[in-house]
């Protein structure tokens, strides 16, 4: 028999028989033969995952791999992907068994795609404050991908008080874009500290200050009020606020004033539309209180009544700037008070202070007061009544006002605002305002009305000719009607060109007409002359030449009781250096001597004119419900004559 030879050829057994393989007999037939069998196969890869796949711009790329049907060991190339570019690359596959046969090559397409948005960072806060009219300096923003940061800060008006937003843009090369970031702009208005927080503002002297009429008007500093017999003052803690300023009024009623002020007068021209800020608790006491601020005496604001305020609890009041500025009483560029203030009755009253600041206006310096502007409205009364001659022998007409325009001619006229010096001298009700005066049918007139402004129950109107036009001697004549009713205090008045320097009553007064209106007062003009007496050397004594100063009467009642608001009369001075003569409708009621004597000095000197309408005070008293508001006084014309 042949024999059977085995041989293996990658790892397969081949059988090659003759007669037969396995067992045999002895009678069987057989040869054997060397067969050898090659693998030609190739092996077969199978990829791991997806055949294409996306990776993000900049991350790692971490292969799945792929396997071999054969066991062997997959050989991967991604040596051409880059994972920093976008872009389609190529992953390739192969492996070879160990006959030598190579697979197919495999691939896988990795796709390097960006979709991720820049993310925006800004430098700095995200809300920030800039104080009106200065620039905006911004602070930048940054990409996390390094991108420049568009940013847009076109709508930020540092000129102007309000919020702005400014925004940050950022895209990258595939036009993703960031999400919008924004910083808020807040322009705040430049303010100057007086009293906050425990402390007196760096502008001003570091001590606290009163005056008292007590004691001669002399200032009290740094020592509590103990040199004030009237008024007192003392750090003390508010549950609320902290360290505040207690101010105590005394119970002998005398006029005495809390002040902070400065030695080196400051240029506050730029608060010109602003707020004076401060905030109030009356604890005990009348709560009526009253401010002012100063620019060096005798230049003031005069008093500025607020009226009921905090009253057992914190009220913040505010006080236009321009308010206290009227026509120019108040120069803004030498003030030397902070604030002036003081419980209006001055007498067994407590109130607490805090919070004292001047804030300039949203837009910048402006001459607007910010108060509402009232529309006169009326009908012309057409009224009757006397004239005065144009023309006077020995006479030449050197200034008149015919109030003939539209508006009043401020080249010759001033306008006083506010309240004046503890209601002008005499607690009157009125808050005057340039806005009641107005020129109609060529007539002046002065409206009172019955409205609240500034703590003020009323308001009016008081102009005066002061530091434009003053006089010395002549004839004056006015034409006017007067309003009529209880309460109501119309005036044609003089005083001496010396008053800003000497106060009154040592500058002179001369009373052209007084009316005061009510029980049968709107038949009576009163003319009248105040001095001092023994000149402007001697002490505060103000006397008249009134009949209750031992002169005539210085009154005059129409016949029949008629109402000087009826008609027009022509109120007349003639004042000459030895007399001053009253007249009306060309009738003289009143004459003063003027001697050479020092208390009557005032009298030869220059006078300026005021007409105003005042409301209320210690005379002539309030108005009652039987006072009809508005009132008006109606001016046809003013004529002032100098002898030849």
């Amino acid at each position: 028999m042949g024999n059977l030879i085995l041989k293996r050829v990658s790892q397969v057994a081949v059988c090659f028989t003759l007669l037969s393989c396995g067992g045999g007999g002895t009678d069987a037939t057989s040869s054997s033969s060397e067969l050898t069998s090659t693998d030609s196969t190739p092996p077969s890869i199978t990829l791991l995952g997806d055949t294409a796949i996306s990776v993000e711009r900049g991350r790692v790329y971490n292969d799945q791999g792929a396997s071999s049907d054969t066991g062997e060991t997959v050989v991967v190339d991604a040596s051409l992907l880059d994972t920093s570019v976008v872009g389609s690359y190529t992953v390739t596959y192969n492996v070879v068994d160990a006959a030598g046969n190579e697979a197919a090559e495999v691939t896988r397409t990795v796709n390097v795609v960006d979709t991720i948005a820049p993310v925006i960072s800004l430098t700095g806060d995200s809300q920030v404050s800039v104080i009106r009219g200065s620039p905006f300096i911004d602070q930048g923003a940054t990409s996390d991908t390094g991108e420049v940061v568009i940013v847009d800060a076109s709508s930020v008006d540092t000129s102007t008080v309000g919020t702005y937003i400014a925004t940050y843009n950022a895209a990258d090369e595939s036009g993703n874009k960031a999400v919008e970031v924004v910083r808020s702009i807040n322009v705040q208005p430049a303010v100057l500290s007086v009293f906050q927080n425990g402390n007196i503002g760096e502008s001003w002297n570091p001590v606290f200050n009163a005056f008292d009429q007590a004691n001669n008007w002399q200032t009290c500093s740094d020592d509590g009020g103990a040199s004030c017999p009237s008024i007192s003052w003392q750090m003390a803690s508010d549950t609320e606020r902290g360290d505040i300023l207690e101010i105590r009024h005394g119970s002998s009623g005398d006029m005495a004033g809390f002040f902070l002020k400065t030695d080196t007068p400051l240029d506050m021209s730029d608060y010109a539309g602003g707020k004076l800020k401060f905030d109030v608790k009356v604890v005990s006491g009348n709560a009526d209180i009253t401010m002012k601020v100063d620019c060096m005496f005798p230049c003031t604001s005069g008093d500025q009544r607020i009226g009921r305020s905090g009253v057992g609890e914190w009220e913040t009041i505010e006080v236009g700037v321009n308010s206290l500025v009227g026509n120019g009483r108040l120069d803004l560029s030498r003030i030397d008070t902070g604030i002036v203030i003081w419980a209006t009755n001055t007498q067994d009253t407590t109130f607490l202070l805090d919070n004292v600041y001047w804030e300039e206006s949203p837009t910048g310096a402006t001459t607007e007061t910010g108060l509402p502007s009232p529309t006169i409205s009326w009908e012309n009364p057409n009224l009757g009544g006397a004239f005065s001659s144009e023309s006077y022998p020995g006479y030449s007409l050197v200034w008149s006002d015919e109030f003939s325009g539209t508006e009043l001619n401020e080249v010759d006229w001033n306008y006083e605002i506010g309240t004046g010096n503890n209601g002008w001298g005499n607690n009157e009700l009125q808050y005057y305002r340039r806005e009641n005066t107005s020129l109609q049918d060529g007539l002046l007139i002065i409206e009172a009305r019955e409205e609240n402004v500034f703590g003020s129950q009323y308001t009016s109107s008081r102009i005066t000719t002061q530091n434009k036009k003053s006089f010395r001697y002549g004839r004056i004549d006015i034409r006017a009607a007067t309003p009529f009713g209880k309460g109501l205090w119309p005036a044609l008045w003089m005083l001496g060109d010396s008053f800003s320097s000497v106060g009154w009553p040592k500058s002179g007064e001369i009373d052209i007409m007084e009316m005061t209106g009510g029980s049968g007062g709107e038949s009576i003009v009163v003319g009248t002359a105040h001095w001092n007496r023994g000149g402007g050397a001697a002490a505060y004594s103000p006397t008249s030449n009134a009949s209750n100063n031992g002169g005539p009467t210085n009154e005059y009642r129409l016949p029949g009781g008629e109402s000087l608001a009826a008609s027009f009369h022509v109120f007349s001075l003639v004042w000459t250096r030895d007399s001053i003569k009253w007249l009306i409708d060309g009738f003289q009621f009143n004459e003063m001597a003027i001697d050479n004597s020092a208390d009557l000095s005032p009298f030869r000197g220059g006078f300026f004119f005021i007409m105003n309408v005042a409301v209320g005070g210690n005379f002539p008293g309030a108005p009652d419900q039987t006072t009809q508001f508005p009132q008006r006084m109606l001016v046809d014309y003013i004529r002032v004559f100098e002898a030849q």
